[in-house]
């Protein structure tokens, strides 16, 4: 419906629910306890009554089958619900959550409870379906879909519907946030409804640059203590859940294949990441290949493990919002030296004490020595300023020192040697060095990087350099800034002579816990 239309227009739609009234009462559903087939993070988003709720996942995950569940335990447990499910097209409502609703959701609630529904009919003016199906008090209870394409559409299409429960469908493929904003206000109007009134969206991942992303998973979070708003919820529904179905046997394979070849489609359709879809300026765009360089399955929980007989390195970029450690070991080959990048801590946009996380990469480190049976060497590299140089405010210190302090002091209980940070210069050229150095071990394949390391992944497909100064990382709220001189630290270090990181054995591959 056009955004400019007509009061007749608009209320055909309360004429098309008048004309689907059932002309008889539902039959008595069973009453017995039943659940529908759910995953572990399905089951939990069924059973989440806050106001707002984000299923994000890779395709064929079964977030959205989660979702319509949802939908259709509200409609059944309160009287005389309306259940509005918004859709950024036509074909995606009639051939996505309606088809779903019709041939699987629907028809579980029919053997499970003996549940009552009436097929979907089809306003020829609007587009819009309406659904019927039966609740627990003994009457009739509506699910409407409507397709909204365009933002400047919503006030028009969304007026006189009061819904008690919204489900926004493919919701990173609608244009703003008046796709929340204006639909959730329709909320709590509507009579006689005990249970919670929610909006429940499900989508594939796209940019953390999108609406979705900063409405559900930035804005929420206070920056400064950490929490996050209780009234929103997000839930990364994973395939690996969903992968024992029947149907979904030979899925993923078909998908690896549609979009070979596109790193960036890959890793938000089939790893579920909230990835930039990187410029021409991005700085490893010809070097770094995910085929090449990643090592494992995040899917399948494989990726690198060091080898025992050498020491690691841990790269880090401390401070105050942003903080990075990149876990790495220099591997000899018969011919060359490999990097490998097995491991990482980061904290990115968010603000830690330097002794909560001094007592996460403690942690790790047991857990590694713990893997590999034997009490590894480690070295900790970061930028000299952060060793030689007084940072003032919080009562002034040495991050590198003030970390010092919170590491030995939680490794001291468990027998972790006392570290002493060493510096790597970053005087003048050496950013530009260390981006050189990045790209000659790639084109090289000598800096390989586990499947294991999602953020690593992420700097070096989508690490933007300045327009002016196209080999000096640009900034960004992302901070993949930070990530990247965590990584490159360790490795120049050694380039320079100053590092021990040479060991004697073969890269290997593991099973992760």
């Amino acid at each position: 419906m056009p955004s400019n239309a007509s009061d007749e227009e608009i209320e055909a739609l309360a004429s098309l629910e008048a004309d689907y009234e059932p002309d008889h009462k539902p039959r008595a559903s069973k009453r017995k306890p039943w659940m529908p087939d759910l995953n572990p993070t399905q089951k939990r988003v069924f059973n989440d009554a806050n106001p707002f709720i984000l299923c994000y996942g890779e395709k064929g995950s079964g977030k959205s089958i989660g979702a319509e569940h949802k939908l259709v335990r509200h409609c059944y447990e309160n009287w005389d619900a309306l259940g509005l499910i918004i859709t950024p097209s036509i074909r995606t409502g009639k051939f996505g959550v309606i088809h779903d609703l019709e041939t699987l959701i629907l028809p579980a609630w029919e053997d499970g409870l003996a549940l009552e529904w009436l097929p979907s009919k089809l306003d020829p003016n609007t587009k819009d379906r309406v659904l019927k199906m039966a609740n627990v008090h003994g009457g009739w209870s509506t699910i409407l879909q409507i397709a909204i394409p365009y933002a400047e559409a919503i006030p028009s299409r969304i007026k006189g519907i009061h819904p008690s429960f919204v489900l926004a469908d493919e919701l990173t493929d609608c244009e703003g946030r008046d796709y929340f904003t204006l639909v959730a206000a329709q909320l709590n109007r509507r009579r006689h409804i005990n249970g919670p009134q929610q909006y429940v969206a499900t989508c594939n991942p796209k940019g953390p640059s999108n609406w979705v992303y900063q409405l559900f998973i930035e804005e929420p979070l206070d920056k400064d203590t950490g929490k996050r708003d209780e009234n929103f919820s997000v839930y990364h529904v994973p395939f690996r859940e969903n992968a024992h179905r029947p149907e979904m046997a030979n899925y993923l394979d078909t998908l690896e294949r549609a979009i070979k070849g596109d790193p960036i489609e890959r890793a938000r359709l089939v790893e579920g990441k909230w990835i930039e879809r990187p410029t021409g300026d991005a700085l490893f765009k010809a070097n770094y290949s995910p085929e090449r360089h990643v090592i494992g399955s995040l899917r399948d929980g494989t990726g690198i493990t060091p080898v025992p007989w050498a020491p690691c390195t841990i790269g880090y970029d401390l401070g105050q919002v942003y903080s990075a450690a990149v876990f790495m070991q220099l591997v000899p080959l018969e011919d060359n030296a490999v990097w490998v990048v097995f491991d990482e801590i980061c904290h990115l946009n968010e603000k830690i004490l330097y002794r909560n996380m001094a007592k996460e990469i403690v942690g790790r480190i047991l857990d590694w020595n713990r893997h590999l049976g034997k009490k590894m060497s480690w070295e900790h590299i970061t930028d000299d300023s952060a060793v030689n140089q007084w940072r003032p405010g919080g009562g002034g210190s040495f991050d590198a020192w003030e970390f010092e302090n919170e590491f030995n002091r939680a490794g001291l209980i468990h027998g972790i040697p006392q570290m002493k940070m060493v510096g790597c210069p970053k005087g003048a050229g050496s950013i530009e060095a260390r981006v050189r150095m990045t790209q000659n071990r790639l084109h090289q394949d000598t800096l390989l990087v586990s499947a294991q390391c999602p953020l690593t992944q992420e700097m070096l497909l989508m690490l933007e350099g300045k327009k002016d100064e196209p080999l000096k990382p640009k900034k960004t709220a992302r901070g993949m800034i930070h990530v990247f001189d965590a990584m490159s630290y360790p490795m120049l270090k050694y380039e320079l002579g100053g590092s021990s990181a040479l060991g004697n054995a073969p890269v290997s591959v593991i099973h992760s816990a």
